[in-house]
């Protein structure tokens, strides 16, 4: 899914509009992605490289650990894309973490050069958001409730992703007391990490 992606992010120097994201399976994510952490993205830096390309580099402090190593108490993603001194690379779907957001992250490689560093682009992205009562809740990328984890039996999807992947149930409704609570969402995950692994 990355290298096809890759190989067009290199070729020529116009934007990259058309991206087609695969629908993933809770399951696949958690066995495939090499780390998964609860962090707050602390820097967020836009380089450009020798190829003038530009990329994203957004630096998360690691709060919480559930899979796999980050080498340390930071880690920096590169995402494809961005803006800087007046030059825009723009890579259609990319939806890049905010700086002081914090969140649950699926990291597929921290080895391979990766349009999208996280698994299923925003279907490997979940919010950290407060309640009115200061209690984090657990939300999509686009902050929709997330309301509960199934079995993901089926295999992974051949439909396009809509942001949120098998076995992830959400609501459309903002209604936040609805929202799995932090240690609620990453309890049912490390169960469920240790049934499939």
């Amino acid at each position: 899914m990355g290298w096809f992606v890759l190989l067009l992010a290199l070729m020529g120097s116009g934007p990259l509009q058309a991206t087609a994201i695969r629908q993933v399976n809770l399951d696949e994510m958690l066995r495939q992605s090499e780390l998964v952490f609860d962090g707050v993205v602390k820097n967020i830096q836009v380089k450009e490289n020798e190829y003038g390309r530009l990329t994203t580099h957004v630096t998360f402090k690691v709060l919480d650990v559930l899979k796999g190593n980050p080498g340390g108490k930071t880690i920096t993603l590169v995402f494809a894309g961005g803006s800087k001194d007046g030059k825009t690379l723009k890579v259609g779907e990319m939806d890049y973490p905010d700086l002081g957001e914090r969140g649950i992250y699926f990291v597929e490689s921290l080895q391979r050069r990766l349009v999208n560093p996280l698994y299923g682009w925003s279907q490997g992205r979940f919010l950290v958001l407060e309640d009115e009562d200061g209690i984090p809740r657990v939300y999509t990328a686009k902050k929709y409730p997330v309301t509960g984890l199934t079995a993901s039996s089926k295999p992974s999807s051949r439909q396009l992703s809509r942001g949120v992947a098998q076995g992830v149930q959400s609501s459309k409704q903002p209604l936040k007391k609805k929202a799995l609570l932090l240690e609620q969402f990453k309890r049912q995950l490390q169960d469920k990490w240790e049934i499939i692994q």
